[in-house]
């Protein structure tokens, strides 16, 4: 499991700068920094409850990712201790990003 804080303030899944679910996906398969990785998981917040029926926040989940050149993924897992993923004013999955990629 992995330690998640969470800054996308926007997001339905999103509580006291952590995530209510019980895992994310981390995509950017051919990434090569953190600007080119986002949070798949990402609803935008509109006025309902998150997206997985959650409301308790999660300091530590499964994170599942596909950046194949970052250092902490492995089979398709992030194997990281703790991660971020940012992006406060998004609105879109793109304007998400994993901050702790870290190039192989």
């Amino acid at each position: 499991m992995t330690s998640l804080q969470c800054d996308v303030k926007n997001c339905a899944n999103y509580r006291d700068n952590c995530c209510c679910r019980p895992d994310i996906q981390v995509e950017g398969k051919t990434a090569r920094g953190c600007d080119q990785t986002y949070c798949s998981s990402f609803m935008e917040k509109d006025g309902y409850s998150n997206s997985c029926g959650c409301s308790m926040p999660n300091t530590s989940l499964d994170v599942k990712c596909s950046a194949q050149h970052c250092m902490y993924q492995k089979n398709g897992s992030c194997t990281a201790g703790m991660i971020s993923v940012c992006g406060s004013g998004a609105s879109r999955k793109d304007e998400t990003e994993c901050a702790s990629f870290r190039l192989s």
